[in-house]
């Protein structure tokens, strides 16, 4: 699997998690994890627009903003990710198995985008 594949599906779980938190379902189609996973996001991101202290004049194009943020965020990490797991598997002689990333997300509702760190 990608990173960005693993990046995302860490970004699925934390999106699970979160909805459920805000009492709300994550609603699975017949159109794919990747279509899902946008779908689920954006409706989550309206949830926080619209009950957060995100910025009034937001509207659902902000959604699709913080969507694109969040995926070149995710793509950006996934690119170091492959950088740096082939340096480590050269030169500490590792398992490219034996390396786990994790990801943290944080959302910054002055700005309405999802940070990954």
């Amino acid at each position: 699997m990608s990173y960005l594949d693993q990046f995302m599906q860490q970004w699925k779980t934390y999106l699970q998690q979160q909805l459920s938190l805000c009492g709300m379902n994550y609603i699975v189609s017949e159109a794919g994890d990747a279509a899902d996973i946008k779908t689920n996001s954006l409706a989550y991101f309206s949830w926080l627009r619209t009950t957060s202290g995100a910025n009034k004049s937001f509207d659902e194009s902000r959604d699709e903003v913080a969507w694109i943020m969040l995926e070149k965020q995710l793509k950006a990490f996934a690119e170091k990710a492959e950088k740096g797991t082939f340096d480590l598997v050269s030169k500490l002689h590792l398992e490219k198995n034996q390396i786990q990333i994790v990801l943290n997300f944080s959302y910054d509702d002055e700005q309405h985008i999802v940070y990954v760190s």
